[in-house]
C-alpha cells in the first residue's frame, strides 16, 4: 500500500473512532479500515482500499442501519456491491488527497481587498460572520450541495465542536470565499473550500486552504487530508497535497 493511501486510511480511522463510547470498534484489516458497530449500534464508517475488503463489506453493509462507505476505484468488486445495495446513495467521485507535512505548505495570502474572518458556528461568537452567509456562498459555488442555505447551515452546526470555519469578506462584509478544518490528534480534515463564482481564478481557493491548514497546525495537527473535485485537485497539488486515489462515497441515512 502506498504512503499516501496509508496516511488517508489512518486519518479516516482516527476521524471516526475518536470519542468512542464503546459502541464503535476501529477496524483495520487487509484492504479495509474504518469503524464498525460494537453491540446494538448499526452505524458503519468503512473505507475499501482494494477488493480484499469485499467479504467484510458483504457481511457488514446489509446489516447497517446508517453510515458511510468510501470505496477506492481499486476496489471494483466493492463498488459493484455497493451500487446494488438498497438505500445507499452514491455521491460523485472525488480524489482522496493527503498532505504529509502541514508545515511545508507554501504561504499564500488573500487579495488585499479581502480579510479573513471566523464563521459563527454558535451564538458565543457574536463578531463572527453569520453561518448562513457562508453557507450561501458554498451553495452558489458547489452544485453538489442541495437544499437551502438555512438547511445547509443546520447541517454545519451539527458537525463536531472541533470544527472551525472561515470566510474571506470584502470591505462591505460580503463573503467571497470559505474554508474549514477539523482536527483530531495529529490529523486534520480540510473541507468547505468554496469561492464565489465571480471571484474565481484569483488564488482564493489556495489562500483559504492555507488559512485552514494554519488553524489546524495551531491546534496540533501535523498531517491533513481532504476529498477534492476535479477542479479543486490541481489547487491542492500546488500546495503539496498528493492523490491517494479516486473514491466514491456511499451514504445511508437512518
Amino acid at each position: 500500500m502506498g504512503t499516501a493511501v496509508n496516511l488517508y486510511s489512518a486519518a479516516f480511522v482516527a476521524r471516526y473512532s475518536r470519542g468512542s463510547d464503546g459502541h464503535r470498534a476501529p477496524l483495520r484489516e487487509p484492504g479495509v479500515c474504518g469503524v464498525v458497530p460494537a453491540g446494538e449500534e448499526r452505524t458503519i464508517r468503512l473505507l475499501a482500499i482494494d477488493d480484499r475488503a469485499y467479504d467484510r463489506f458483504r457481511t457488514v453493509v446489509p446489516t447497517a442501519r446508517q453510515g458511510i462507505a468510501n470505496v477506492f476505484d481499486t476496489a471494483s468488486r466493492c463498488d459493484d456491491f455497493m451500487r446494488g445495495q438498497p438505500g445507499w446513495n452514491a455521491e460523485r467521485p472525488v480524489a482522496a488527497m493527503v498532505c504529509g507535512d502541514i508545515q511545508a505548505v507554501p504561504a499564500v495570502t488573500l487579495p488585499d481587498e479581502l480579510v479573513l474572518r471566523a464563521v459563527r458556528l454558535t451564538s458565543e461568537a457574536p463578531d463572527a460572520i453569520p453561518l448562513e452567509d457562508a453557507a450561501a456562498v458554498a451553495i452558489a459555488s458547489d452544485p453538489g450541495i442541495t437544499g437551502t442555505a438555512d438547511e445547509f447551515a443546520a447541517h454545519l452546526r451539527g458537525l463536531p465542536t472541533s470544527v472551525r470555519l472561515f470566510a474571506a469578506v470584502d470591505e462591505r462584509g460580503v463573503v467571497r470565499a470559505t474554508s474549514g478544518c477539523d482536527v483530531f490528534g495529529d490529523y486534520a480534515r480540510v473541507f468547505f473550500v468554496n469561492t464565489e463564482p465571480g471571484w474565481r481564478r484569483r488564488g482564493l481557493g489556495s489562500a483559504m486552504t492555507v488559512e485552514a491548514l494554519r488553524a489546524a497546525a495551531s491546534a496540533g495537527a501535523r498531517q491533513a487530508f481532504l476529498d477534492a473535485t476535479d477542479d479543486g485537485a490541481s489547487v491542492y497539488m500546488r500546495l503539496g497535497f498528493e492523490v491517494a486515489g479516486q473514491l466514491t462515497r456511499y451514504s445511508r441515512a437512518a
